[in-house]
């Protein structure tokens, strides 16, 4: 990666990502967005937020 593209890389805005489930589902969510990360080499550098949240009971809107 040369430096021009960790500084377009700063400048851009991170990733969101949403994760909302049980615990073992979110778990495994995240651990399949880490491995999307490690595999693409243009995610190097680039932020990325994650909110997690763990909800045992399904809402309505799952249904």
């Amino acid at each position: 990666m040369n430096t021009l593209t960790r500084v377009f890389n700063r400048l851009r805005r991170p990733l969101h990502i949403r994760l909302v489930g049980p615990a073992h589902q979110t778990a495994a969510a995240l651990h399949g967005v880490a491995q999307m990360v490690d595999r693409r080499p243009d995610m190097n550098g680039r932020r990325i937020r994650i909110d997690l949240t763990i909800r045992e009971t399904p809402l309505e809107e799952w249904r």
